[in-house]
């Protein structure tokens, strides 16, 4: 029998950087520091982070028949993601994000070029489901990639009993039509106001967010909040789950860290509220450190949770 697994289906780009003292202003240059190229996307972020903890993971996925593709791929292969359902499409270029970090605060402004994303199509899941359905047990998935497409991952999930997660991100118009297939929604902050049309300012407005999401058809919302850690809203629950407390270097990636760990720890059982703590270790982890797909290893994480306990 095959081990249980995550499916990830999402994006899969190359990121460059520009370090700089600060962002700048619309219409202002400002001197940058550094300059470096590492892998990202948000669905090889999310399908990274879950081999690192542990879970055997496959990814749906595209790149483009060019270097940064196969550069992508390696990444990915390196990291001990199966990449069998990763497509190339010679025909455009790999999905790319240029990403201006800011030293001072790890704040960043991002623009991608999606190239490939937009190649991931219905029949590329319907081919994992094929030959995977035995074995996944959740399914993750992303907005950065055509809508049609996470729509039949997350109704593929639900058809063979699948735990389904979504990670609303970055979010579009249409997206609110996929909340009623995916079991769990992780949106930050800025998404969740998006999805509910509640402003998210503190903890008491992300619960009424929440709500306001959940009535459209998931069985759990966790708002991720950055230093604030997560609001958790499911039927007759309201929880707040606190943050690490970590120097921050880089905060590309950290939702993707949450996303991923979230569905590790899912995947084996965990309850909620305990995998939304695992998760918050994970993404406190990634900010530390440089680079979408810095993410931590299982025991990183575990070694966190050990040394400082759950946080208050």
């Amino acid at each position: 029998m095959s081990p249980l697994s995550v499916l990830v289906v999402g994006s899969t780009h190359m990121d460059f950087y520009i370090t700089a003292n600060r962002l700048p202003s619309p219409g202002e240059t400002v001197r940058g520091e550094a300059f470096f190229v590492r892998p990202g996307g948000k669905g090889a972020n999310q399908a990274v982070g879950c081999a690192r903890l542990g879970a055997v993971t496959y990814l749906v996925s595209a790149v483009g028949g060019d270097q940064l593709g196969s550069a992508a791929l390696e990444a990915l292969r390196s990291a001990g993601v199966v990449t069998d359902y990763v497509y190339v499409d010679g025909s455009t270029h790999t999905g790319t994000a240029f990403i201006i970090l800011s030293k001072e605060t790890g704040e960043n402004m991002i623009v991608v070029a999606p190239g490939a994303d937009d190649s991931v199509r219905p029949e590329h899941v319907d081919r994992a489901f094929g030959e995977l359905s035995s074995s996944v047990r959740v399914v993750l998935a992303q907005l950065e990639i055509p809508l049609e497409t996470v729509h039949r991952a997350l109704r593929r999930g639900r058809e063979c009993g699948a735990v389904t997660v979504l990670n609303p991100a970055p979010a579009r118009a249409a997206s609110e039509s996929l909340l009623a297939y995916a079991d769990v929604v992780t949106p930050n902050r800025v998404e969740a106001s998006q999805l509910s049309g509640v402003v998210v300012r503190d903890l008491e407005s992300a619960f009424e967010a929440g709500e306001a999401i959940l009535r459209r058809g998931p069985e759990a919302v966790v708002i991720t909040m950055g230093s604030e850690g997560a609001a958790v809203v499911a039927r007759d629950l309201r929880a707040h789950v606190p943050a690490y407390r970590v120097r921050v270097v880089d905060s590309v990636g950290a939702g993707d860290a949450f996303s991923s760990a979230l569905a590790v720890a899912l995947l084996e059982g965990r309850d909620l509220l305990k995998a939304v703590e695992f998760a918050n270790a994970a993404a406190a982890l990634k900010t530390t450190r440089v680079g979408a797909q810095s993410v931590p290893s299982r025991e990183e994480v575990e070694e966190l949770v050990r040394a400082t306990g759950a946080p208050s």
